[in-house]
């Protein structure tokens, strides 16, 4: 009677441990799968990148440009001044020029760039556009007539 009762613990051990795991086939087939799903995550997070990408920098390039048209703007007014006040208002346009310049050549530059570097880059960038907008602001405030 034991040796029934243990052939038959033993038994349907063996048919619950054999129904409990996975072939090796079947674990080759999930692994694929995982990995299918894992590389279709990373294709869409792939997209999402260069579409904020490619949005952030046609949104600094239509600020660039505005930059453009207020330089072409100011150096085309006629200001009434003495003659040094006239020098330091067209040494500062220039000067806003540069910088506009360097600021479109830096985003130029971050063509190629990996998701860490971008967001470090943003952070920076979104700050000199700032402080040259306020520079843009300014220049009309200090003018002496």
């Amino acid at each position: 009677m034991k040796k029934r009762i243990a052939r038959l613990i033993l038994s349907v051990l063996v048919v619950a441990l054999a129904s409990c795991t996975e072939t090796k086939s079947e674990k080759v087939d999930n692994a694929k799968e995982d990995v299918q799903d894992a590389q279709k995550d990373l294709d869409q997070a792939e997209r999402e990148y260069r579409e904020e990408l490619n949005s952030y920098r046609e949104s600094i390039q239509e600020t660039i440009n505005d930059n453009k048209a207020k330089i072409a703007e100011m150096r085309a007014e006629k200001i009434d001044a003495r003659a040094d006040v006239i020098r330091a208002r067209n040494e500062r346009i220039a000067e806003l020029e540069k910088r506009n310049n360097e600021m479109e050549a830096r985003m130029q530059e971050m063509k190629n760039t990996n998701k860490e570097n971008w967001q470090e880059f943003k952070r920076e960038f979104k700050n000199d556009m700032s402080e040259l907008g306020q520079a843009f602001r300014d220049i009309g405030k200090d003018n002496v007539k």
